[in-house]
């Protein structure tokens, strides 16, 4: 790479650090230097840290629902000596506002900062928050570094040209410069007091990845800097290098839970997983280790005690099953056509686990099917629904969920029109019922997930006229209105959608037509967290099934 000069070099260079001090000054909202005031819920990984209640302020970079990146100088008892900074609690009481824009409100949410996991080579530090953090988007750190010349953008709470406390997120503009073993350097918006820690991300793939973390700058143009200096450049930690010491380093907060993700995309089957923490692993070519299924059509997934069985439809319109063992091994495919009997040209399938077993639905010549799987992994073989519950024309989607008491929820798409039964505990089917007609809010329907929590049916509806909605049914069989998830799905007239239930809390994605995957989950609380767009499937997304597994 161009430029690259010593971390020495950038120290003798850059000696003026960016924590800010305590001061008496006072400021209204302002612009700053070269960029905006950030506009409402933008860039709501940011943090506001404060630290000895007025004794410094730095900025910060939520990662996922429980940890920041920030910079060690930020707490250290002399910035200039960041890297000496004892891992372990901060020495004075320590607080993160994050994803609060403008910091007169009372949006976002504030926490403790109870741990400092410090960095040796480069001025850089985890923290932990004190409880998790809902409704907030994270920066992932990016896979790749920057280059020289690379256009960036950052944000940070430090002064501005003319506000010593700014009451705003304000935005920034970079160009990176010189490139070298842990730091970059960046030029542009002036890094002022305030910003240290502050986020230095680029757009990739339509989503913003972490580059680097924001440490000390010549602050040319900054409220109480000599107005005979004019240089804006700065120094920045890479973080990309360093993945696998931040998955090491936050894993005590996370929880035996995973959520299981199943894309079918351009180029062939691939699975990834999403931790408790909200980091999602790369994704993995399933027809690599689990065997050839020619011309996947379709595919859904499920869990039990870990253990994550896949189904694809073939283009041969047979059913083929794997699994994925908890211990991370493949089992390869398998025709299920023997097993569970030959009917002609599946399209889709739907699977959930009944607690011992499976729940296998799958469509195939307009007709509904179901089969089970018991504790030993035998299958029955296919029942006809249609012959039990009534034939609907033009059967689409199917879709199906299990909820308390035993009983496996089904749904399908008859032309626009969205149907639900019951398979109840002993076998017994209860008759269509019409959810158009049962709940409001709902219009034509192009695509249906479910999930049961508890005795719950969460239901989530893609529109043939485009965007999504979400309602529920409650255990005593009444609906909910449907609400719009349009402002965190978006409008688009979605290709697929699935659904999951993952330790209680009701998870969703989509597939958009240009072929990206948005994510976003519900807490048991009832607040939904930031969307995320999913990265990393090889080709175009054409469809995803989600499931959640415990170990």
């Amino acid at each position: 790479m161009s430029g690259k000069r010593s971390r020495a070099a950038w120290a003798a260079a850059l000696i003026t650090a960016t924590v800010s001090a305590a001061g008496t000054f006072t400021g209204t909202t302002a612009q700053a230097l070269d960029g905006d005031t950030a506009a409402t819920g933008a860039s709501s990984f940011t943090a506001k840290i404060d630290v000895g209640d007025g004794v410094r302020a730095c900025s910060g970079t939520l990662i996922n629902n429980q940890w920041m990146l920030t910079a060690s100088s930020c707490f250290a008892d002399n910035p200039a000596q960041a890297t000496s900074l004892p891992a372990g609690a901060p020495k004075l009481k320590s607080t993160a506002t994050i994803g609060r824009t403008d910091l007169t409100t009372a949006t976002g949410e504030v926490r403790d900062i109870t741990q400092l996991i410090p960095r040796t080579d480069r001025d850089l530090v985890l923290a932990k928050l004190s409880a998790p953090v809902y409704g907030l988007s994270f920066l992932h750190p990016a896979t790749s570094a920057p280059v020289a010349g690379e256009a960036l953008k950052g944000a940070g709470y430090g002064r501005t040209k003319d506000t010593w406390v700014p009451d705003a997120l304000h935005s920034a503009a970079f160009t990176s410069t010189a490139v070298e073993a842990t730091a970059l350097g960046i030029d542009g918006t002036p890094v002022c007091k305030g910003d240290t820690g502050a986020p230095v991300f680029r757009e990739k793939d339509g989503r913003p990845e972490l580059a680097a973390i924001a440490t000390n700058s010549w602050q040319g143009g900054c409220l109480g800097t000599d107005p005979a200096e004019t240089r804006t450049a700065a120094q920045a930690s890479w973080v990309d290098d360093i993945r696998s010491w931040i998955t090491q380093n936050t894993a005590s907060t996370l929880s035996i839970w995973n959520t299981q993700m199943l894309a079918k995309t351009s180029t062939g089957l691939y699975h990834g997983m999403r931790n408790s923490n909200g980091d999602w692993t790369s994704f993995a070519d399933v027809q690599k280790v689990a065997g050839t299924v020619k011309d996947v059509a379709y595919a859904a997934d499920a869990a039990i005690k870990g253990k994550n069985y896949i189904f694809a439809v073939g283009g041969d319109g047979h059913v083929y099953e794997a699994n994925r063992r908890a211990t991370g091994g493949w089992e390869a495919f398998r025709d299920l056509t023997g097993e569970l009997g030959a009917k002609a040209g599946f399209t889709k399938v739907a699977v959930t686990s009944t607690g011992p077993g499976l729940a296998l639905i799958g469509i195939a010549g307009g007709k509904v099917y179901h089969a089970t799987q018991d504790a030993d992994e035998k299958w029955s073989k296919w029942g006809d629904v249609t012959n039990l519950l009534g034939a609907l024309d033009d059967i689409t989607q199917v879709t199906t969920g299990q909820t308390t008491g035993g009983d496996t929820q089904i749904g399908v798409i008859s032309g626009t029109k969205a149907y639900h039964a019951i398979r109840h505990s002993d076998g017994t089917w209860s008759k269509w019922g019409h959810i158009n007609q049962a709940a409001t809010n709902i219009g034509p329907v192009n695509g249906m997930a479910f999930a049961g929590i508890g005795g719950d049916l969460q239901v989530v509806l893609t529109n043939s006229t485009g965007g999504v909605k979400h309602g529920i049914r409650a255990a005593d069989g009444t609906w909910s209105a449907f609400a719009s998830l349009n402002s965190k799905l978006g409008t688009d007239t979605m290709i697929s959608v699935d659904a999951a239930a993952v330790a209680g809390e009701f998870q969703t994605a989509v597939v958009t037509p240009n072929g990206r995957i948005k994510h976003t989950l519900r807490h048991a609380n009832g607040k939904w967290d930031a969307t995320e767009q999913v990265i990393g499937s090889p080709g175009t997304p054409e469809s995803i099934a989600l499931t959640g597994s415990a170990g």
